[in-house]
C-alpha cells in the first residue's frame, strides 16, 4: 500500500521536540499530535509521490526498519486513514 497526505483537507503544524497539530478544515476541529506522529505526517506531506510504510520507516529511522517499526508505522497510518488525514493507494 502507497500513503499520500490528504493536504487538500488538513494542516499541519509543529515544533521541533514538542510534536504538533493537525488541522481539519473541514470542520475546523485541531488534533494533538505526537512528535514521532508529527514527523511522519511530515514526511509524507513533503513527499511528492505516495509512499510506502517500509519507505517512511526508513526516513523516519534513518536506516532500514525492522518489521516491527514497519507495522507500527502502518499501524499509525491506519488510524489517520481513519480520520481522513491520510489517503490509502493500492500498489
Amino acid at each position: 500500500m502507497k500513503y499520500t497526505f490528504n493536504a487538500a483537507r488538513f494542516g499541519l503544524r509543529g515544533w521541533e521536540g514538542q510534536g504538533g497539530v493537525l488541522y481539519d478544515e473541514a470542520d475546523s476541529t485541531l488534533y494533538e499530535v505526537s512528535e514521532s506522529a508529527f514527523l511522519l505526517l511530515n514526511s509524507l506531506w513533503l513527499q511528492a509521490d505516495p509512499q510506502s510504510a517500509m519507505e517512511l520507516a526508513h526516513d523516519l529511522l534513518g536506516e532500514p526498519p525492522e518489521r516491527v517499526d514497519v507495522e507500527l508505522v502502518e499501524a499509525v497510518l491506519n488510524d489517520f486513514r481513519k480520520m481522513g488525514a491520510v489517503t490509502c493507494l493500492s500498489a
